[in-house]
């Protein structure tokens, strides 16, 4: 990937739903930055995220304390939930939900959704 990509960054240590999420961001053009905990905000070295990806409604909720710079320079949370869970992820702040199973129109739609691409492929 270019480091001109969008990126995207996710959090959490699912090794499985990263490198699917990884996939899925390559055939859209964007690269994944992969944190198992939220990293401290950035100094301004390295592009900034077109969106944050939590991957898993625990790991939003764990955050909570954090995601102020995210919400606040508008970049739009995300997460892996099942559809019982929804809800309590707008609750913790997220914008879009990827339902598990995760598949690459689900992708698509939830990045599209908040506004981060146009799916293209």
């Amino acid at each position: 990937m270019s480091s001109r990509s969008p990126v995207i960054l996710l959090i959490g240590s699912d090794a499985a739903l990263a490198y699917l999420i990884e996939r899925y961001a390559e055939r859209s053009g964007c690269e994944v930055r992969v944190h198992p905990i939220v990293p401290a905000p950035s100094t301004g070295s390295g592009p900034k995220p077109v969106a944050v990806l939590f991957s898993s409604i625990e790991n939003l909720e764990a955050a909570q304390a954090q995601i102020t710079p995210w919400t606040s320079a508008e970049i739009p949370l995300l997460v892996c939930s099942s559809v019982n869970d929804q809800s309590r992820a707008r609750e913790l702040g997220a914008d879009q939900c990827l339902v598990h199973p995760l598949t690459y129109e689900g992708f698509l739609a939830a990045f599209t959704a908040a506004h981060i691409f146009h799916p293209l492929r």
